[in-house]
């Protein structure tokens, strides 16, 4: 039976809006009510997912359509369900309210990632509603926690059910969206993504009385631990695979602009501080919470080395959470497929691997041999803030853009799958 593709389209976005609608803000997380309306919409159509709560409410969901060929490699379709917290006094609209105006659907989540999670639904619904039986098995991992580092998600799937979430290939959050540079439009297939290591700074120095100011405070010791970590910027060193992105942007790496200076570096960013007790009194100890991301071919220990160049021997280091850096090879059959459809989807663009800054499921993915990339497409207007919606306030998606994206991520899937598109949509 083959599907409607104005059904296909409007029940995406329907499934998008309910979703939205899900407070999983984490901290606490909740995902449980996300991962229930995921299963209510499977198991009606007789697919079985398998849940998994490592903690209460923390709860991932994944199912999966077997292939006619075991011998070949899964493709799994991976998002989060948690959203970062928001600020809802300074949104111009509901942040769960998953409104439609101005051409877009607003709320949390819209872009980061709910969008893609009901892409992942609706073709699992689809394949299953048309009895289409691909060549590999189709997984869709629907995951707790990435917004706090996974522990309570992929991280923990992959340490303590990796048959689950065993695939060849995967497919995740963060890439192929519109990069205007001058002129020219690009669109960025994620092959890699740097490490995080999360780090508490400690110093400390003799209290005393908040009347009787002196200069060598624990607080102004780390004033100037900060400042110095704000003006010393980590060695420049420029990846292979950078070279190769800057190369097809036609940039120089000296003089790439600072969209990119991430890429070329370690970085290292204070991000919480904590110091004193009482009003007058001057505390003995402060601390900060320093956010660090290494390249590929760094670690936590290289990455430990060259903090202490910058801060000196004496701050107290302990680290509090950190996973490696992942990169995948962009000379398979999977990524020329996704360069190829999405540069035929917008003809006069060119398609470009790309390293995200951030961090993303896939570092861990990666860990049991996946061949990971960011592909959620969305097609965007130059004047579209779309970078900044990440985690901001106002976050949307344009609605037009997105059925743009569910278009060609339906066709690259299919296809994929060794699945004719036209054998599933009328």
């Amino acid at each position: 039976m083959r599907i409607s593709w104005e059904n296909f389209e409007r029940e995406t976005l329907d499934h998008l809006r309910a979703l939205i609608r899900l407070d999983t803000t984490n901290p606490p997380g909740n995902e449980r009510i996300a991962t229930d309306y995921l299963a209510r919409a499977l198991s009606s159509e007789r697919i079985d997912p398998v849940l998994i709560e490592p903690a209460p409410l923390r709860t991932s969901l994944i199912a999966r359509i077997a292939g006619r060929d075991p011998n070949k490699a899964a493709l799994m379709l991976s998002s989060h369900t948690d959203v970062v917290p928001v600020e809802a006094s300074r949104w111009t609209r509901a942040p769960f309210g998953a409104e439609l105006a101005d051409g877009c659907v607003w709320g949390r989540g819209a872009i980061d990632m709910k969008s893609k999670c009901a892409m992942d639904l609706m073709l699992m619904l689809t394949l299953k509603r048309s009895a289409t039986i691909g060549e590999r098995d189709l997984i869709l991992a629907a995951v707790a926690d990435e917004e706090a580092g996974s522990e309570l998600g992929a991280r923990h799937l992959v340490e303590h059910h990796p048959e689950l979430v065993s695939a060849g290939f995967v497919l995740n959050e963060t890439g192929a969206f519109t990069l205007f540079i001058g002129e020219r439009r690009f669109y960025p297939i994620q092959v890699a993504e740097k490490g995080f290591v999360t780090v508490k700074m400690t110093v400390t120095a003799s209290p005393g009385h908040g009347s009787m100011p002196r200069a060598d405070t624990a607080i102004a010791w780390m004033a100037d631990l900060i400042t110095r970590l704000t003006r010393t910027p980590m060695r420049r060193r420029v990846t292979p695979l950078i070279r190769t992105t800057l190369n097809e942007l036609g940039i120089v790496p000296e003089k790439a602009p600072p969209l990119f200076r991430p890429m070329m570096a370690n970085t290292v960013s204070p991000t919480i501080v904590r110091a004193g007790y009482k009003d007058n009194v001057i505390p003995g100890e402060a601390s900060v919470i320093l956010d660090g991301r290494t390249l590929p071919g760094d670690d936590e220990k290289s990455f430990l080395r060259e903090l202490r160049e910058i801060v000196g021997p004496e701050p107290i280091l302990e680290v509090i959470k950190s996973a490696p850096p992942a990169e995948a090879s962009f000379d398979t059959p999977l990524f020329r497929l996704l360069r190829s459809r999405t540069e035929a989807a917008d003809p006069g663009a060119r398609a470009i691997p790309w390293m995200l800054p951030g961090a993303t499921d896939s570092k861990f993915y990666t860990q049991l041999g996946a061949t990971c990339y960011g592909f959620a497409p969305v097609r965007l207007d130059p004047k579209m803030p779309f970078g900044s919606l990440y985690h901001g306030n106002d976050e949307r998606m344009p609605i037009e853009g997105l059925l743009w994206g569910l278009r060609l991520y339906t066709d690259v899937v299919l296809t994929f799958l060794g699945v004719r598109p036209e054998d599933v949509f009328e």
